[in-house]
């Protein structure tokens, strides 16, 4: 089980004080009063934060991007895509 789906069973207070971030040390919590501020984008997020912006190249990209879709941030077919070659898109 990795680190997004086991926190996911953890008491919201739990939840929130767990490292998503490393490199920044931003906490979930960090995170979800970002996406209940407006930040509906990893980009939003990034700005708002600064995860996904560490010198790891942005591994906990995938999980910023999950929490987003926890809640309810879905990118439809009309809004803008990514750009690819952002900076804080974490190259494979």
């Amino acid at each position: 089980m990795d680190d997004f789906n086991e926190s996911m069973e953890l008491h919201p207070a739990i939840r929130g004080l767990k490292t998503v971030c490393r490199c920044n040390n931003i906490k979930h919590r960090t995170i979800e009063r970002a996406i209940r501020d407006g930040a509906r984008t990893i980009a939003a997020i990034a700005t708002k934060t600064t995860a996904t912006t560490g010198l790891c190249g942005g591994s906990c990209t995938p999980d910023v991007q999950r929490m987003l879709t926890e809640h309810g941030c879905f990118l439809s077919a009309t809004a803008p895509q990514q750009n690819a070659d952002a900076w804080w898109v974490r190259k494979q």
